[in-house]
């Protein structure tokens, strides 16, 4: 019997299974990549909203009061926030870490893991094709056989019919037996070939299923095994990862809980109080008058006017002065309209009595929120301009003479804010410095780095005591020293609107002398001062007095209008007019008689000791 041709493909179905089962293995593989993926991208969106929690809260804290940022619960609260920005970016970084070294190593594993599968494949259907091949040719060389065979065993059965004929001649008898014996060498040769090539087939078989068959499955295994073995590699870094993000959120919130250990109730209580206490401004006693005695109302009957007597005269003072009136009147209970009181930034800011740190967080937040009302300003004006000209382009919109008024209103607030802005600023390095000075420094009033904000006060060569005298020596002076508007670098982009020219100094110069060191000082007074201004004409008749003095430039100086002049340090100037409050000194050049105004901080003036009674 002939070996069926199904019994060579019983092999096929578990190698089909087998192919299958890795195919499965690598598909799961890619899986767990895709899983990581997208838990990088999970970590990654987490990360990004933390962050923006964490960077919106933050922002709100910064915008609150200067005191409310000393308590221990808003730096509590800021320190969370920064720990919580961490374990932010602990989660961005396990992240990437996942992303880079996890999804890039599964892609590039699982293209190796189908080439190597792949190259099995190829080779098993090789030697499939082989045995095949092997086969049909048994196949081929057995129907062959058969044929002949039957071939051959029709033509003995001719011959034995004819041999049993009596009546066939004996030529067709020898006919027939050799007929019969030609179809019976073609059959045994068949058969020859046939058995060959059964013989060929077995052998082959047996080779492909003890020799190259295991092979290939041991190939398909190992590409198995390496498969499962990166799976638990892949697996084992995503526990690592997860591991160093534990431990880092782990470190941060035991931060966290240290921070918030720190908060103390009582003391941020307590700080909140002195600081609302130290800025409360507690009311001037009530004077009493006595009026005198009633019974000598004969006596100051010469004192009356019309036949009415004045002894409401002490009383009128105080109802006819608008501030004792209104302390009056809110002592009474009495409510009237709310009225801007006009009061000097200095004056609001210059109660020595209360704290340093309180007047200076004042300060700040007054300066921060007066910049923001500038700004507001300039927009507005920016705005209106933006209108006015879209009016002049179509008038059928709008009057452009309307915007006329609102731009005048927003040049005057721009320009009192600029004064103030800058009024402020003076005065909080002045008061900082103040501050600062604990030790008593040996300086004589009337230094030679004088800034030009303090000409106006002079006073002997002494030794300052103590800090407080250094401080009311300090704020006598700001109230004594007229307003300026001075120009700075951080002007904004209303100078166009602005009331002076004054120059503005180069940002390489050396530091303003605004901000200088020394906060009193002396000026020698020059005889027959004037007015001195940048805006008055250099070409008027100039008359030169003996008494002039001579100053030597410590700043180098721009010419920056007709009226000024460049000096560089070292020049030696006369000086034609001194500064009267603007900041601004007529001189004459030693070397070429060159006249124009030099800001007066930029001026080195002889000391002159004359002593002056403080205030």
């Amino acid at each position: 019997m002939m070996l069926p041709v199904s019994k060579f493909f019983t092999v096929q179905e578990p190698s089909n299974a087998l192919l299958s089962y890795t195919q499965k293995g690598i598909d799961f593989f890619e899986k767990i990549g895709q899983f990581s993926k997208e838990k990088a991208a999970i970590e990654e969106e987490y990360s990004t909203k933390l962050k923006n929690l964490a960077k919106k809260y933050a922002k709100k804290t910064e915008e609150e009061d200067e005191v409310l940022k000393s308590v221990s619960y808003i730096s509590a609260f800021n320190s969370f926030l920064y720990q919580l920005d961490q374990i932010a970016g602990k989660h961005h970084a396990a992240a990437e870490s996942t992303r880079e070294d996890i999804v890039a190593y599964v892609s590039s594993k699982a293209c190796q893991l189908r080439s190597s599968r792949k190259n099995a494949i190829n080779d098993l259907k090789t030697i499939n094709d082989i045995l095949e091949d092997h086969i049909n040719d048994m196949w081929k060389s057995g129907k062959i056989y058969s044929r002949a065979y039957k071939d051959a065993e029709t033509a003995y059965q001719k011959f034995y019919k004819a041999d049993k004929n009596l009546e066939i001649s004996r030529l067709e008898l020898e006919k027939a037996r050799s007929h019969a014996m030609t179809r019976n060498e073609i059959c045994e040769k068949a058969k020859s070939d046939y058995s060959k090539a059964v013989s060929t087939t077995n052998s082959e078989q047996k080779k492909y299923h003890d020799e190259l068959l295991p092979v290939i499955f041991s190939r398909l295994k190992a590409v198995d095994k390496e498969c499962i073995g990166d799976m638990s590699h892949v697996l084992q870094k995503l526990i690592t990862v997860d591991e160093c993000l534990s431990e880092g959120i782990g470190c941060c919130r035991q931060k966290t809980q240290k921070i918030v250990n720190n908060i103390e109730p009582e003391a941020d209580s307590q700080l909140v109080l002195d600081s609302v206490e130290a800025t409360m401004e507690k009311p001037t006693p009530f004077d009493f008058e006595d009026l005198g005695d009633p019974k000598d109302c004969d006596s100051r009957a010469g004192d009356s006017i019309d036949g009415k007597h004045k002894s409401e005269g002490a009383l009128m003072p105080i109802l006819k002065s608008p501030n004792k009136k209104n302390l009056l009147r809110n002592f009474l209970g009495i409510k009237e309209k709310e009225v801007e009181k006009v009061e000097s930034p200095r004056e609001v800011y210059a109660d020595k009595n209360k704290p340093a740190h309180v007047r200076l967080s004042c300060l700040r937040s007054k300066i921060k929120s007066m910049e923001k009302e500038l700004e507001q300003a300039t927009q507005g004006r920016e705005g209106i301009t933006r209108l006015q000209k879209a009016y002049y382009a179509n008038p059928q919109h709008g009057n452009p003479d309307a915007c006329t008024a609102p731009l005048i209103s927003y040049a005057k607030k721009i320009e009192a804010l600029n004064a103030n802005i800058q009024d402020l600023k003076e005065l909080y390095v002045l008061l900082e410095a103040s501050a600062e000075s604990s030790t008593p420094t040996e300086r004589s009033f009337g230094g030679r780095d004088t800034p030009d904000t303090t000409r106006s006060m002079s006073g002997c060569s002494t030794n300052v005591s103590s800090s407080k005298t250094l401080e009311d020596g300090v704020i006598r002076q700001i109230l004594t020293t007229p307003k300026r508007i001075i120009s700075s670098p951080r002007t904004p982009k209303s100078a166009p609107f602005s009331a002076t020219n004054t120059p503005v100094r180069r940002k390489k110069d050396i530091s303003s002398p605004v901000l200088r060191s020394s906060f009193s000082g002396a000026i020698r007074k020059m005889p027959g001062s004037a007015t001195s201004s940048p805006h008055r004409s250099i070409s008027s008749p100039m008359k030169i007095d003996k008494s002039e003095i001579l100053v030597t430039a410590l700043f180098e100086f721009e010419q920056s209008s007709a009226e000024t002049m460049s000096i560089l340090p070292g020049e030696e100037l006369f000086v034609q007019e001194t500064d009267n409050g603007d900041g601004w000194t007529r001189a004459r050049k030693k070397r070429n008689q060159e006249v124009g105004f030099v800001p007066t901080s930029y001026l080195q003036f002889p000391v002159v000791s004359i002593c002056i009674t403080p205030p």
